[in-house]
C-alpha cells in the first residue's frame, strides 16, 4: 500500500465521513454540478442531451479513438456523480484519447430500478445507434457497477449486442446485504455502513424482490458476457460479496475475467485519482480498452 493510500485511509478512520457519508445517502442533493459540460477543460468537447427521462453527457477529444466508454457512477442509486467522476472522465479522454458517455439515470428517491435498468438499456442503444462506428465498453463504479452487469445480463438475456468489454470498480452486487460475512467487513470500511446499504437496496427494488437479478445482478446469468475487469478494495465493505462474485465469475463459461483485489484500499478508491493505485489500476484499464486483452 502507498504512502498515499496509508494517508488517506488513516484520515477517513478519523474523521466524521461515515456519518457525512450516510446523511448524503439517505438526503441525497439534487443540486449537484459535479459532472456538467461548462466544468470540464477547454479542450475537451462535450454533447449533453436530455433524452428518456434522464441525461447524457458524451465527451471526447476533437479526435478520439473509436473506443468509447459508457460510464455508469456510483453513489448507492441515489447521488449523482462526483468530481471524482468528472476527473475519471477527463483521465480518459486526455491520456487514452477515449470517448466517454456519462449515463445520468434516475435515482432514489425519485425513481426506483424499472426507471434505471429501463434508462441505462435506452441509453446503450441509443449511444450505439449515434455512434455505430464506435467499440463499446461499460465501465461502472460501486452501484454504477452493479448496474453495469445488471445491463450486461439484460442483454446477454434479450440476444442483443454486448459491449466489447466491461469494468467493474467496487461494484454493488447485491442490495439484499444478507451475506453474513458482511458483518464482519463492515468493520474495515470507514465509510460505507451495512444498515444505510440495506435500506436503500430496498427503496431501490420498488416492487421486485430485492434478490431479483434485475436488482442485484449477483442471483442473475453469468454465462456469455464477455470480458470483464473487476477491481475492488479489500477494506471495504462490499469486500465480502466481492469473493461471492468471484466464485460467479469462475463458474461461468463464455465470461472471461481477471480480478484485482487491491490491498487495505477503500471502496471506489479510483475517484481518489492521485493514488498510486489508481493510477496503476487507470494503465491496467487503459490497456484492456485500447487492445482488448485483459491484463
Amino acid at each position: 500500500m502507498s504512502l498515499r493510500g496509508k494517508w488517506l485511509l488513516f484520515k477517513t478512520q478519523h474523521s466524521q465521513l461515515k456519518q457525512q457519508m450516510q446523511q448524503a445517502f439517505l438526503q441525497p442533493s439534487r443540486q449537484n454540478q459535479a459532472v456538467v459540460p461548462h466544468k470540464f477543460p477547454q479542450d475537451i468537447v462535450t454533447k449533453e442531451r436530455e433524452v428518456f427521462g434522464g441525461r447524457i453527457l458524451t465527451v471526447g477529444s476533437g479526435a478520439p479513438l473509436p473506443q468509447h466508454v459508457i460510464l455508469l457512477h456510483g453513489g448507492a442509486y441515489t447521488m449523482q456523480g462526483t468530481i471524482g467522476h468528472r476527473k475519471l472522465m477527463v483521465t480518459m479522454v486526455q491520456r487514452a484519447n477515449l470517448r466517454v458517455s456519462y449515463v445520468d439515470y434516475p435515482l432514489v428517491p425519485e425513481a426506483t430500478v424499472e426507471q434505471t435498468v429501463s434508462f441505462a438499456l435506452n441509453a446503450y442503444d441509443y449511444l450505439r445507434a449515434q455512434y455505430p462506428d464506435d467499440q463499446f465498453f461499460l465501465m461502472g463504479d460501486s452501484a454504477g457497477g452493479g448496474l453495469a452487469l445488471t445491463v450486461l445480463q439484460q442483454l446477454q438475456e434479450h440476444q442483443q449486442s454486448l459491449p466489447v468489454g466491461t469494468v467493474l470498480i467496487s461494484p454493488w452486487t447485491d442490495l439484499s446485504m444478507m451475506n453474513p460475512d458482511l458483518h464482519v467487513a463492515a468493520k474495515r470500511d470507514p465509510f460505507l455502513t451495512l444498515a444505510t446499504l440495506k435500506k436503500i437496496g430496498f427503496k431501490y427494488a420498488g416492487n421486485r424482490p430485492v434478490t431479483d437479478p434485475v436488482v442485484s445482478p449477483i442471483y442473475g446469468n453469468f454465462d456469455d458476457l464477455g470480458p470483464i475487469m473487476l477491481y475492488y478494495g479489500t477494506n471495504e465493505l462490499l469486500w465480502a460479496d466481492d469473493q461471492r462474485l468471484l466464485q460467479k465469475l469462475e463458474a461461468a463459461t463464455g465470461t472471461p475475467f481477471v480480478a484485482h483485489g487491491m490491498k487495505s484500499m477503500l471502496h471506489d478508491y479510483i475517484l481518489w485519482p492521485e493514488l498510486p493505485e489508481s493510477k496503476k489500476t487507470f494503465k491496467e484499464i487503459k490497456q484492456f480498452i485500447l487492445t482488448g486483452e485483459l491484463v
